[in-house]
């Protein structure tokens, strides 16, 4: 056993220098505030390093190692017995001196404690081996002044080893024969302080808590720190949603207005339309004014050829009569040859139409053969064709060539009857195509990612999201692509484009929701989307390429990223020629390997690009391409199709010439012959009328002449005035087509403005004159037609406006100069980029930022927080089983012992340790901690462990966010979730609660248990050392206890062999007769203690 036999103190509190020997049993006497504790604290300090003192009974302040050294009077005052101004540099010294009895030998564990002007106290211990305090100095002689030695100077006079805190402490440990590690030492100095200050009045709860257990207080500063942090990123969270909700009701406001625009632009659309419409509607009104103006005048024509007709028999008869005045003479030969000349005129007259009608359709016939020709068609009997004028075939030749023709015409124009419906086919799929390019080339335009070519997978995302909302869940389903910030290089995509095709825009949701998500696609019509299994993928460990290809591809948010290093991560980048060396290889050129199946990528049929904002530029670029190429096609095929209706009119209208029942094929010769005939009468009749001589009976029959003419000048009249109807309807004709020529005219500039228009939106325009064309179909009545309130459409086109332009300068308002966006009619764009930017990259940053710090509050919550209150509770109740052992070895009349368990009231506490059991048994089964979080969304709400997990996260969330330091002090301290009782057994009880029995609440029967209980903590440490100290402290010993039982612990201390050091102010004499050492303190002066030694050497 080792031994303190002397102390020695130097400019301590109020020792200035004193050396005081110590027995087995020392009492150090005196009243309160007069030096007792200050010895107790400078041996605890010396020897165990230990700084928390009893607390003063004066009111100077709490006791620090610098208000023992500098000797701190009145904290309040900041007065001191050794100013720094009078004293710049303090040194102190406590001396310990040991022995060890076994060996019979001696040594000194010496502090020495530097105090410098700045009040900065610099300790350093030392050993001295087979040294006693008498004869050793620590103070030295200069002018007449005592002065004690400073480290430096004690080092240099006995050549002495200075150690630092750390090191000395462990030589004190190891010389003592503690061998305490550091840790060990901080709960050895507990257990000192434990019997030393507790409470005899304590309730045993209190009294186990405060005294036996030791004080650990779970750190909740991580947890409120990442709780802090949490609220912060969520703050921020709330902000980013706050500027994309803002940015979504600018871009709303942008749709009000594209769409007040739209109906403006449809109005515009419909009015021209419209006009066209009447325009055309004039042209085919006056075409059939004109056509009943033209068929008019030919009736007149044919009026005038009747009255040309009764003017012919009228003037016959007037030659009749002329005839017979002129009978008298050679009046009836002259008569036949008249009559002759007539007949071979009119003969004449009918063969030169019959021969002009047979050379027209011979020219007619000529041009549509060269037509054929160029039409690359073989004519047959086309000699025949070209010959109908001549004698050089005959009549029955030229008709059957006639009729063959006309059939081979009438085949032809049915084939391009056909031609023109698969024209007009072509034409309507091209418009469809022209309107889905329009869209997208829109969409890109206001910087949207269109989707608009996979509407079953934005459908199916739609149906998930609304139940995420319906569910009150905050998430949403995306597809992968939108997680896509860009590529790292754009060499690379077609092939990793065309590589992932429809994977491209599968559905990701968050994994805890995952469920919820694939219950919407079992019950959903659009089942052949693609929803990815995210619960499965992130427990899947994926180790990726170091030259994958999906290093390539720049995303933040971790489901994303997993999902694409699963389908990429294994897949090597190398170059085209390399490929073959790899099972899983691509090449930028599209050539890849997949499981050793190699083979190129069709880069064509990548439809649109969707990762990354980039592609929102490229779709644009490639829409417009596409466009372009269609409009090209659209006009080819509109002049392909005005080509062929122009034949087919051409054809249409040849057709009806080929009537052989029309045609005199003989008429040319015909009109030859007739012409001889003519003139052979003309000559007889000049030779008749030469010979014709007068004769007296003519004039009788001159006035019958007379009066035909007469009737013959009223023939002339009715002829005048049909020819005056005929003027009227050749004015009606003329005035018709004037109109025809200006409707022609106008709706040239009405079709020109609507092909203006037709490219400015095509999609507009198109619907725009579909719903116009329906709205005339259904008699001009519902909707569909021009605006009735334009005025009004303008009226909300300047309100959106106004609305839009407010929204932007409100935004711009709370912006940066350099974060603002232009305030325009077209900037959808800027503000759709803005809000995709902030959603890739600010959101899903801070989503994931928030992911992690909510795992990290979870894990310190589980981990540092309940684990830990659980392992601390596990230790508690271990040591006190082995104090309980120790407290079963005692030879007391009475034995005692604790029970201890776990709180079981429904409280917060119990729901802690029910967790952390949980939490354990999770850990013993391997369950990570990643399914323990995952657990928390379950899909049975109805799992305990779920509950379980819900309760605690509301328990820890009111915890944190109370801000209540007594109340967190509370939960982190893992004492207040156990029960404590102290159990008694004797000659009458057994096992029985010692909280009980009588005596209790006075505090008279809990003093022997209290001190048994503290003392054996300490022996199970002493008695663990095969020779080391036994030294106990104990200030105000056995306060509520009578003499016979104080005489009792007396007898035990002694037969534990503990060295005991006392306090007390009363008590003395009963104490002190057990006391070989007794030491009166008495503070003299403010500044000065002195101390009185008392041996008491038993006899020999």
């Amino acid at each position: 056993m080792i031994k303190l036999k002397r102390i020695r103190l130097v400019n301590w509190y109020g020792y200035n220098q004193v050396t005081v020997p110590i027995g087995n049993f020392t009492l150090i006497a005196g009243k309160n505030r007069n030096g007792k504790s200050v010895l107790l604290d400078a041996i605890k300090y010396a020897l165990y390093g230990d700084t928390v003192f009893n607390k003063s009974t004066e009111k100077s302040g709490e006791r620090t190692v610098l208000s023992y050294t500098r000797g701190l009077l009145d904290a309040t005052a900041n007065t001191y017995m050794r100013p720094a101004d009078k004293v710049p540099n303090v040194y102190s010294h406590i001396v310990l001196e040991m022995e060890e009895v076994d060996l019979g030998k001696n040594f000194i564990l010496g502090t020495v404690i530097n105090t410098d002007s700045g009040n900065n106290c610099t300790p350093r211990r030392y050993v001295i081996e087979n040294q006693i305090l008498e004869g050793m100095n620590h103070t030295y002689q200069e002018n007449g002044l005592l002065i004690p030695y400073n480290s430096e100077g004690l080092q240099k006079i006995y050549g002495l080893k200075m150690m630092d805190v750390n090191e000395g402490l462990l030589k004190f440990m190891q010389r003592t024969g503690l061998r305490l590690s550091k840790q060990q030492l901080v709960a050895f100095r507990r257990k000192l302080r434990s019997i030393m200050s507790y409470n005899p009045s304590a309730k045993i709860d209190q009294f186990i808590r405060e005294s036996v257990l030791e004080k650990k207080i779970v750190d909740f500063s991580k947890l409120v720190e990442a709780k802090h942090n949490i609220d912060r990123l969520k703050e921020n969270f709330e902000n980013i949603d706050t500027e994309i909700n803002e940015l979504e009701k600018i871009i709303k406001l942008f749709e009000e207005h594209q769409r007040a625009q739209r109906t403006i632009f449809a109005d515009e659309v419909k009015q021209a339309y419209q006009r066209s419409l009447s325009c055309a509607e004039t042209i085919e009104k006056t075409k059939c004014a004109m056509e009943v103006a033209k068929k008019q005048i030919k009736d007149d024509e044919s009026k005038i050829e009747t009255i040309e007709r009764r003017n012919k028999i009228l003037g016959k008869k007037i030659n009749e009569a002329k005839d017979a005045r002129d009978a008298l003479d050679c009046a009836k030969a002259i008569l036949a040859a008249k009559e002759a000349l007539e007949n071979a005129r009119e003969d004449k007259e009918r063969l030169e139409k019959e021969k002009d009608a047979l050379i027209l359709f011979e020219t007619q016939t000529s041009e549509l053969m060269a037509w054929f020709c160029n039409e690359d068609q073989v004519v047959l009997e086309q000699s025949v064709l070209a010959s109908l004028t001549t004698d050089q075939f005959t009549k029955i030749q030229k008709e059957s060539s006639i009729v063959a023709f006309s059939k081979r015409i009438e085949a032809y124009r049915d084939g391009i009857t056909g031609t023109i419906t698969r024209i007009q086919d072509s034409l309507e799929e091209n418009q469809r195509g022209q309107t889905r390019y329009q869209k997208i080339i829109d969409d890109c335009d206001a910087k949207k990612t269109t989707f608009s070519q996979i509407p079953d997978y934005v459908a199916l995302k739609d149906e998930i999201n609304r139940e995420f909302q319906r569910q009150k869940i905050q998430s949403e389903a995306r597809f992968a692509c939108e997680y896509v910030i860009g590529l790292h290089d754009e060499t690379w995509r077609d092939a990793i484009e065309s590589y992932l095709g429809r994977r491209r825009y599968t559905i990701l949701v968050d994994p805890e929701f995952y469920n919820i998500a694939d219950d919407v696609l079992n019950r959903s019509k659009n089942r052949y989307a693609h929803l990815f299994n995210t619960k499965l993928l992130m427990k899947k460990k994926i180790t990726l390429k170091e030259d994958s290809v999906v290093q390539f591809i720049k995303t933040k948010n971790p489901v994303a990223k997993q999902y694409f290093d699963y389908q990429l991560g294994r897949i090597h980048a190398t170059t085209k020629d390399q490929v073959r060396n790899y099972e899983n290889a691509m090449s930028k050129e599209g050539r890849v390997s997949v499981a050793m199946d190699s083979f190129f990528l069709h880069f064509d049929t990548i439809r649109f690009y969707c990762l990354g904002q980039e592609t929102i530029e490229l779709n644009r670029i490639k829409a417009v391409k596409a466009l372009e190429k269609l409009n090209t096609e659209y006009e080819e095929y509109q002049e392909n199709l005005a080509r062929e209706k122009s034949k087919q009119e051409y054809l249409g209208s040849s057709i009806e010439l080929f009537d052989v029942h029309r045609y005199n094929f003989d008429a040319c010769q015909e009109y030859t012959n007739a012409q001889k005939i003519y003139s052979a009468r003309k000559a007889e009749l000049n030779a008749l009328e030469e010979a014709q001589k007068n004769n007296m009976e003519y004039m009788e029959l001159s006035q019958r002449v007379g009066d035909l003419e007469k009737e013959q000048a009223a023939l002339d009249s009715e002829r005048a005035n049909v020819y005056d109807d005929k003027s009227k309807m050749d004015t009606m004709y003329e005035t018709n087509r004037k109109e025809n020529d200006k409707a022609s005219e106008d709706i040239n500039i009405y079709k020109e403005k609507l092909k203006k228009l037709k490219i400015q939106n095509n999609v507009e325009y198109m619907k725009a004159t579909d719903d116009y064309d329906r709205y005339v179909a259904n008699g001009k009545k519902g909707t569909g037609g021009p605006l009735k309130d334009r005025n009004r459409a303008e009226r909300t086109l300047k309100e959106a406006t106004n609305n839009l332009t407010s929204g932007q300068a409100s935004y711009n308002a709370s912006r940066t100069v350099e974060n603002q966006l232009p305030i325009t009619e077209h900037s959808i764009g800027d503000y759709q980029a803005r809000k995709s930017r902030i959603w890739m990259d600010d959101r899903q940053e801070i989503q994931t930022k928030l992911k992690k710090q909510t795992d990290r509050y979870e894990a310190i919550f589980k981990n540092e927080f309940v684990l830990t209150v659980l392992k601390s509770c596990e230790s508690a109740r271990d040591d006190l089983k082995r104090i309980n052992v120790e407290l079963a070895n005692l030879a007391f009349e009475s034995s005692y012992s604790f029970e201890v368990k776990y709180v079981r009231d429904g409280s917060d506490y119990e729901k802690i340790l029910e967790y952390a059991k949980y939490l354990k048994t999770r850990e013993k089964l391997g369950i990570t901690s990643e399914q323990i979080i995952g657990g928390i969304n379950a899909s049975n709400p109805e799992d305990r462990d779920e509950v379980l997990e819900k309760e605690i996260k509301g328990i820890i969330n009111r915890i944190v966010e109370s801000n209540d330091e007594e109340w967190i002090k509370r939960y982190a301290d893992y004492r207040n979730y156990m029960m404590y009782e102290i159990l008694l057994t004797n000659d009458v009880l057994t096992r029985a609660k010692l909280s009980k029995q009588s005596g209790y609440n006075s505090g008279a029967e809990v003093q022997i248990p209290y001190m048994l209980i503290l003392l054996s903590a300490l022996l199970m440490i002493y008695n663990e050392k095969n020779s080391s100290t036994r030294l106990v402290f104990i200030d105000e010993p056995f306060a509520k206890m009578d003499p016979t039982n104080v005489k009792i612990m007396l007898k035990f201390m002694k037969e534990q062999n503990l060295q005991m050091i006392f306090c007390a102010p009363d008590k003395t004499e009963l104490i002190g007769n057990e006391c070989e050492v007794v030491l009166p303190v008495l503070r003299t002066q403010p500044d000065l203690m002195e101390i009185g030694i008392i041996e008491i050497h038993k006899e020999v």
